[in-house]
């Protein structure tokens, strides 16, 4: 993967605190490419779910780029540096660009302050990806759809319908099965499920 957000954390659990500027400047040296899609959410935490929409789009466009959205009004539970740094981890977790080797096809940044559609244009996407889960987010989706068609009609939407395994998969159902202790390995990679933990003991 390549990340927008500074060169990668170690893996031992130790980071630097990441300023807002760093966490949402795109690196100006991304290389140009006929498709890139940015894949945008909270992604607290990433799940098996979210990574299945990126393995499909990975199909479809030369790049993905997957975007933590941050709102300051929203207290997470994992803070946006973490947030990236399992976004990496699951990747590494999954293995799709061998041992401890990030896929280049894939970029990971983080926006705030700014529209997606914004922020799309500034990292030069081509294509919006979002993923469908159940029938209940067509709603919400075709009311997504005609905002951001409002605001750049030129910049498509793609839906991604996840595997049928992962239909009743959502980080706020992981969020709250690991705090009561439960097992939720069917729902997130192992980095995720031993900071799930983590968390839930502090």
């Amino acid at each position: 993967w390549r990340s927008t957000a500074g060169p990668p954390r170690p893996h031992d659990g130790a980071r630097d605190a990441l300023t807002v500027r760093e966490l949402t400047e795109p690196m100006a040296r991304m290389k140009p490419v006929r498709t890139r899609a940015i894949y945008a959410g909270s992604f607290d935490p990433i799940t098996l779910g979210h990574l299945d929409i990126i393995q499909k789009a990975l199909l479809t466009f030369d790049v993905v780029h997957v975007a933590v959205g941050i709102n300051p009004l929203k207290s997470g539970l994992f803070d946006p540096n973490e947030r990236l740094d399992l976004i990496r981890r699951s990747v590494l977790d999954l293995e799709l660009g061998g041992p401890r080797e990030l896929p280049p096809q894939v970029e990971i940044g983080a926006f705030q302050g700014e529209s997606v559609i914004k922020y799309a244009r500034r990292i030069g996407a081509t294509h919006i990806v979002r993923g469908l889960r159940q029938s209940s987010d067509f709603d919400d989706e075709f009311r997504y759809h005609g905002i951001l068609g409002r605001l750049d009609p030129n910049m498509p939407m793609i839906h991604i319908i996840c595997r049928e395994t992962f239909l009743h998969v959502s980080s706020s159902t992981a969020r709250e099965l690991a705090s009561l202790g439960e097992d939720v390995s069917w729902l997130v990679t192992p980095s995720v499920e031993a900071a799930l933990r983590g968390k839930a003991k502090s």
